[in-house]
């Protein structure tokens, strides 16, 4: 590809009229970095070079008298991404109406607020437009990030909001060049998530329930697999005949929606977690209410923090101390991590699993998208239940 600023001042072309085929040309503007207007030389192409000499000077002549609009000036680039993720901009929408892939209201937020905090800092995007970003600049911004203490998350967290926002303006080809194609993500140090041990599981299901909801909570995601948004976003209408349906996701921004990666599934409920059901019904039994309703306010559940408050008491319960927990990484999620390996050890197939859990690539999805239909519930609830010794009433 030819730089921008080598750009020719025109190029000529040949165009089919009522007087034959004519030359025309399309004027360079330096300004706008684009090909804005086209003119008709009068030059017929005709002979054994086409009159091509005639029309270059005619069109040098015709170049002196052009005058291209005076342009908006251009958005610098932290201008162009901080806009870029906000609630109602173009791409945004266009995930909503076109794709049909609404993005989370919190994912939006928090890559604006990447671009306020990891960008804007950065002295060498200061005056930057986006036809003016390089990769050296980009790398040069990664370097100081690192400079800075920051972790290779944070670091390819805001890549990422900066390649999304530049490979969008790429591919409408209002951008020739992608200054993101050549640069990789750094290593990320990732912490393993936390689990727990069968025999730390059988604590927690025998120990006497610190209150009847904390016990619930914890349980729906360890015997269950339920993310916390989903622990939040249940319903009693969703569970019938000792299955759950997994169909709803709550979150504080956006209120009850599709679960994450839609990752609507079917999940059989162990003895202990329909006991621990029982036990919140008769606390709050609204047919059409949230099983983990606030107290202060019975239409919304519980907030999130209450979750992680509810795991970290449980886990204290069992002897598993503050800090042991934070060494550990065992947090709310890591419950569901914990279901998937108690599911394998219990004998569950993958296929079953993968079902149960509701997890999905590509690949995943072709293969396993059917697995609920054939699962057996019964099967799958005795063998989880045999995972963390619990008799199982038959």
């Amino acid at each position: 590809m030819r730089p921008i600023n080598a750009r020719k001042p025109f190029t000529l072309f040949k165009k089919e009229t009522n007087s034959g085929i004519v030359w025309y040309a399309r004027f360079w503007d330096k300004t706008t970095l684009r090909y804005a207007i086209t003119r008709s030389t009068g030059i017929i192409a005709e002979g054994k070079k086409q009159r091509r000499y005639e029309a270059e000077q005619t069109a040098w002549n015709i170049l002196q008298s052009i005058k291209f609009k005076t342009a908006t000036p251009e958005k610098s680039f932290i201008q162009y991404v901080s806009d870029f993720w906000l609630p109602d901009s173009p791409y945004v929408r266009e995930c909503t109406l076109v794709k049909k892939k609404p993005l989370s209201a919190d994912y939006v937020t928090m890559n604006h607020e990447n671009v306020r905090r990891h960008m804007e800092p950065f002295p060498g995007f200061q005056g930057v437009t986006l036809r003016g970003l390089t990769a050296g600049i980009i790398r040069d911004w990664m370097t100081w990030k690192a400079d800075k203490g920051a972790s290779g998350r944070v670091i390819n967290t805001t890549l990422q909001a900066m390649r999304t926002a530049v490979r969008y303006i790429v591919t409408r080809e209002e951008l020739d060049n992608d200054p993101f194609a050549r640069i990789k993500e750094v290593p990320e140090e990732r912490k393993e998530r936390g689990i727990l041990s069968p025999a730390e599981v059988s604590r927690i299901i025998t120990i006497p329930a610190r209150d009847s909801y904390t016990r619930l909570a914890v349980l729906l995601g360890l015997l269950c697999g339920l993310r916390r948004g989903e622990v939040r976003g249940l319903r009693w209408g969703d569970i019938e005949n000792g299955i759950i349906s997994v169909s709803g996701n709550y979150l504080d921004s956006e209120g009850l929606k599709a679960p994450k990666c839609d990752s609507f599934r079917r999940v059989p409920i162990p003895q202990s977690v329909q006991s621990a059901l029982n036990k919140v019904h008769e606390l709050n039994g609204d047919p059409s209410g949230y099983v983990m309703a606030s107290p202060a306010a019975p239409k919304k559940p519980l907030s999130t923090k209450y979750f992680q408050r509810a795991l970290e008491n449980t886990l204290r319960d069992i002897g598993i101390t503050e800090s042991e927990q934070k060494q550990r990484n065992i947090v709310f999620h890591g419950l569901r991590h914990t279901y998937i390996t108690l599911g394998r050890l219990a004998g569950i197939t993958d296929m079953e699993i993968q079902a149960m859990a509701g997890h999905k690539s590509a690949a995943m999805m072709e293969r396993y998208s059917h697995a609920s239909q054939i699962l057996d519930f019964t099967a799958a609830r005795e063998k989880l239940d045999k995972a963390v010794s619990i008799e199982v009433a038959r």
